[in-house]
């Protein structure tokens, strides 16, 4: 199994201005913080997409190098977390809550330890309960989404980098 925590702490930046919390790592081995892609990235792309690192016309391929857009990534004070640690994408949904409700006490930690300034929670099977959680350890007032960021694949790519520009301007963040 990879070490995602260490490819992802390269990445830390030493303020946090936005968190982003997604479901796990994939099972597919396109991990954001791997320094190239396999061409299954679309959390990576799309993320990339909507900050203006990844041209809009330039497609996924195989072997891309990331690590120039996550140095920026990281200069400008982004972070990603994953509520689960470990792939939980092949596993049935039952043994993805399961997974998930055990590693919610370590996903606050890593959070309250990350002390980000705003929080974008992506993907509908996590938002309620990471929302929760976040509420009560006291974030609420970081979180910046009222309902769930759709993950940005299936079609949602458009959705997820317009919902990503938009809180990101509410919250001033690259301003």
């Amino acid at each position: 199994m990879a070490n995602f925590n260490r490819h992802r702490l390269k990445y830390r930046p030493r303020k946090v201005r936005l968190l982003l919390i997604a479901e796990s790592p994939p099972s597919s081995g396109g991990f954001f913080y791997f320094p190239t892609t396999i061409g299954k990235d679309h959390l990576f792309r799309e993320t990339m997409k909507a900050l203006e690192f990844w041209r809009e016309d330039e497609p996924m391929r195989r072997g891309v190098d990331k690590r120039p857009m996550l140095r920026r990534f990281q200069s400008i004070g982004f972070y990603l977390l994953d509520a689960c640690i470990d792939p939980v994408d092949k596993l049935l949904p039952r043994e993805r809550r399961e997974s998930f409700f055990r590693q919610t006490p370590r996903l606050v930690n890593d959070v309250l330890e990350a002390d980000p300034f705003r929080i974008l929670i992506i993907k509908a099977s996590i938002f309620n309960p990471v929302n929760i959680a976040l509420a009560d350890a006291g974030l609420r007032n970081r979180v910046l989404n009222t309902g769930p960021v759709p993950f940005p694949s299936h079609g949602n790519q458009p959705i997820y980098r317009s919902t990503l520009r938009l809180a990101i301007s509410k919250a001033h963040l690259l301003s």
